[in-house]
């Protein structure tokens, strides 16, 4: 067996072990919990509590997609698709616009490994079969992979809400004095969809929107991002890693 695409010599992996702690999972929904073709979406991050961090990489949007025409399937790589037009601010301003967020993305996750897209169903990446079943249940539709990914996602996908939070390290929003924002502008229908020939794409709709995410509850922990902020941390050092 040729091993030669797994081996890469110069990678490390890298785990901070200093301080650890068990991850609890939160679930809030949203209100109004829908949202259709061009609407915004507006994530406020939770303060959480004095001595608790956010886990990196662990907040999302998580919704049921819907189609208004059901021959009709979304394009592969929903989650970033559904991002038009991402906006970050801090305390009211803007530390980041991008009216071209979802081409940036798309194009990032492409250079992914197969093994990591083949894991990430749930956030859109998918068989053409599986993208046709997800958004409704389509009972025509017998691939066998798309059947058994159906079972364990029905119509739940997600849009990650990481830009900022993932590349600065440990955040404990509860010791931030202004509260951060996230506005993603959802795009058209037919910017991420495709029709059976002769048939119109009609729309979507993200319906049963909530918020999940996981935190540390670990004082130690806290007070040492704590100490990160009292120095001073810039929220556009990474951006563009």
């Amino acid at each position: 067996m040729n091993r030669t695409a797994e081996l890469m010599p110069d990678f490390r992996r890298m785990n901070k072990a200093e301080i650890t702690g068990d991850r609890i999972r939160h679930v809030l929904t949203f209100n109004p919990n829908s949202a259709r073709p061009e609407e915004k979406i507006y994530v406020n991050i939770p303060k959480l509590k004095a001595d608790s961090v956010l886990v990196r990489y662990s907040m999302a949007l998580v919704f049921d997609f819907k189609n208004s025409n059901t021959k009709s399937w979304f394009r592969n790589n929903l989650g970033k698709l559904l991002q038009r037009r991402l906006e970050i601010r801090l305390a009211g301003e803007k530390v980041y616009d991008n009216s071209g967020e979802s081409l940036l993305e798309v194009y990032k996750d492409l250079w992914l490994h197969k093994k990591q897209r083949d894991s990430m169903v749930e956030d859109g990446i998918a068989s053409e079969a599986t993208r046709k079943k997800i958004p409704k249940d389509d009972s025509a539709n017998d691939d066998v992979n798309a059947v058994a990914l159906f079972e364990v996602f029905v119509t739940k996908q997600r849009i990650q809400i990481g830009k900022i939070l993932k590349d600065h390290g440990l955040y404990a929003p509860h010791n931030m004095a202004n509260d951060l924002q996230y506005v993603i502008t959802l795009p058209a229908a037919d910017e991420i969809m495709n029709a059976q020939g002769g048939e119109k794409v009609e729309g979507y709709t993200l319906e049963n929107i909530e918020l999940e995410y996981k935190s540390i509850d670990n004082i130690g922990l806290a007070r040492k991002v704590e100490s990160q902020y009292n120095v001073g941390v810039s929220c556009l050092s990474n951006m563009s890693s």
